[in-house]
């Protein structure tokens, strides 16, 4: 008869691949890391990987998933805090990002950046994976400027999705030059030019 597989250690072992795949992903890029990488790093045994995901692929899709919905919900936190005004919870939520990268030095950038560049035009389910995570963060920050003043930050001219969508565009290519700068100035610019204040 057939062993009972442990759920909670199976649960524990997968959550220890997404993480490692995930750091992996940022440091170096999905087709750069293989599979032997992540088992090597995440101290499991070779072999074992399909006993988690069917595939590469399967695998990169997950990575994504879990670090989108915990993108989402920590922007999620901060843009829907009802005690703080909205263009301040905005300001909140772009400062936090920008100390994110500060604390990995602005060389890995952002993930769905990463694999939004990388991979979106190669696989159609990285393509339905990434949209989606773009398309439910862009909503939390239309949420938040809903009852905003736009023209305070001179986007008065566009509803709260086209300014929710605009400044996502802007922040994820000021996040690109970063990555090639090595350092904090084209968020800084992002900062300056959005919220009309020094950094």
């Amino acid at each position: 008869m057939a062993r009972t597989r442990n759920q909670e250690n199976y649960d524990a072992v997968r959550e220890k691949l997404l993480d490692t795949g995930q750091q992996l992903f940022r440091q170096k890029s999905f087709s750069e890391t293989g599979i032997n990488d992540v088992l090597k790093q995440a101290g499991v045994a070779k072999g074992s990987f399909y006993h988690y995901f069917d595939s590469k692929e399967e695998f990169g899709i997950a990575v994504a998933h879990r670090y989108s919905r915990a993108q989402v919900e920590s922007a999620r936190r901060i843009l829907s805090d009802q005690g703080v005004p909205p263009l301040a919870r905005l300001k909140n939520f772009f400062e936090g990002a920008k100390s994110d990268m500060a604390h990995r030095g602005f060389a890995e950038g952002c993930l769905m950046c990463n694999l939004t560049t990388e991979l979106a035009d190669e696989f159609p389910a990285f393509q339905s994976e990434l949209n989606d995570n773009w398309t439910e963060l862009s909503a939390e920050i239309a949420a938040c400027l809903w009852k905003a003043d736009l023209s305070v930050i001179g986007l008065s001219h566009l509803s709260a999705d086209e300014a929710a969508d605009w400044l996502l565009n802007a922040w994820s290519g000021a996040l690109t030059r970063m990555k090639a700068a090595g350092n904090d100035g084209p968020l800084n610019l992002f900062l300056k030019s959005v919220f009309k204040t020094g950094v």
